[in-house]
């Protein structure tokens, strides 16, 4: 075989394989990027539900009076919270809104209505 025709196939499996290098790196930094987009979702979808799961703790135990009224605040699992319980206008039921602190987007903010507060049990009887 000429040394002119193998100097041209060395330069062509040179090629080749720089070709098969970049086609591997290019899978392999798509493959990272979509794993670290993936946790990213997760953890942003864990910090909404457990956002979720505290306002409605507090909303369950607002509707039950085991929380007093008015405004109040406090921290669940490091998160902190704030609530307000208010009269509704011309009407007994109670306006209660809910904001929890999120690590990741905006604070969860719940605004909802809640029947007017049970009666406490007195200490008389």
């Amino acid at each position: 075989m000429p040394s002119d025709l193998r100097s041209r196939r060395s330069g062509y499996l040179a090629v080749d394989a720089l070709a098969g290098l970049a086609v591997m790196t290019l899978g392999v930094a798509a493959a990272v990027g979509l794993a670290a987009t993936t946790v990213t979702r997760l953890a942003q979808a864990k910090d909404r539900l457990t956002a979720m799961r505290i306002a409605d703790d507090l909303y369950e135990d607002l509707y039950a009076g085991v929380r007093p009224d008015g405004q109040q605040s406090g921290s669940t699992d490091g998160r902190p919270w704030t609530y307000e319980s208010l009269d509704a206008d011309g009407s007994a039921a109670r306006r209660i809104r809910i904001t929890v602190d999120r690590r990741f987007g905006q604070d969860l903010v719940v605004d909802a209505v809640a029947p007017p507060a049970p009666a406490t049990p007195s200490s008389s009887s």
